[in-house]
């Protein structure tokens, strides 16, 4: 994490599990389809590139293209970038062949890390531990950004209909959940959208919906006077598009730019009506402490803001 007074230029992100992009026919098609995208940089999953297929991909795409590869029915995912976008690509490494891979990248001199992940269908967190060590343990001066297929849900309650209660991949939910609290990240769809029921995949056969695809990112860019997350619809894919739109600065203010004003401590009814709603959302159902967590500094932000504007009315 990093805290400038650049101005932050607009990122914006896209990421998709793709349902196998070894047919060629499928994969023009949905690469015309993000060339239509507003988003300069894609995250694909479950792609099924092969070191064979690697110059049909790059006949298909006019930018750049960075592979990890899986096999032609499993497994794979890509980073697409727009040709003159503007984008610096400093590296490129694979952690988990055909899992998980990070790309660090610079726009008008600011640094970014993005990590594209593509987890198993287990209970099994090996992929993740390894993403989180490679990600976390570089030398940082940038924004940390990691988004994907995780295969799992962050909270049971808001991000899982029908089946059984509790998702089955629930060691890599505990994880984490676990990191977001630990390393300073969010879930920036749920802080936006509160306590809003999401989901970017359906399984007809069991007649579940589920929220697998997200974006947690460095909790310093949530402020901005843009974070935008969406959920759109995929192209003959079971999972959803979901994209991110950042812009902004980490100090100076802006329209929509909220910072917590400290002095409202100083007001034993603003505290009292915090402590109430600390303890309201506590009171009910909430799987993980991360997901929580998201929706109290939601809660508390919302009330800061009111009360702040209902001072300045009085003075």
């Amino acid at each position: 994490m990093i805290e400038s007074d650049r101005p932050i230029p607009a990122l914006r992100i896209g990421s998709f599990n793709c349902n196998g992009l070894g047919n060629r026919n499928k994969r023009d098609l949905v690469l015309n389809w993000l060339k239509n995208k507003p988003e300069e940089i894609f995250l694909l999953q479950e792609t099924h590139s092969t070191p064979k297929t690697e110059e049909d991909w790059r006949r298909a795409w006019e930018g750049e293209i960075l592979f990890n590869h899986g096999s032609s029915n499993s497994n794979g995912e890509i980073f697409l970038f727009k040709q003159n976008a503007g984008i610096k690509i400093e590296s490129h490494k694979i952690i988990v062949q055909g899992r998980t891979s990070f790309v660090e990248i610079e726009l008008n001199a600011v640094k970014y890390c993005i990590v594209n992940v593509y987890c198993p269908n287990s209970n099994v967190t090996m992929v993740v531990e390894n993403t989180f060590a490679e990600a976390l343990g570089r030398p940082r001066d940038d924004y940390l950004i990691l988004a994907g297929d995780w295969n799992t849900v962050l909270c049971n309650h808001l991000d899982k209909e029908g089946g059984n209660p509790s998702h089955s991949n629930s060691s890599r939910q505990a994880f984490l959940n676990t990191m977001i609290a630990e390393y300073g990240l969010s879930d920036v769809l749920r802080l936006a959208r509160g306590d809003t029921r999401l989901y970017t995949h359906i399984n007809k056969q069991h007649k579940t919906r589920t929220r697998l695809d997200f974006f947690l990112v460095d909790d310093s860019l949530i402020n901005f006077p843009v974070c935008n997350p969406e959920i759109t619809h995929g192209y003959n894919s079971d999972h959803s598009y979901i994209s991110l739109n950042i812009q902004g600065s980490s100090i100076e203010r802006g329209k929509g730019y909220w910072k917590f004003n400290n002095s409202h401590l100083e007001h034993e009814n603003f505290t009292n009506c915090v402590r109430e709603i600390i303890h309201d959302t506590e009171s009910q159902s909430y799987d993980s402490y991360s997901g929580l967590w998201d929706v109290i500094k939601m809660k508390i932000k919302d009330y800061a803001i009111r009360y702040g504007k209902n001072a300045k009315k009085k003075k």
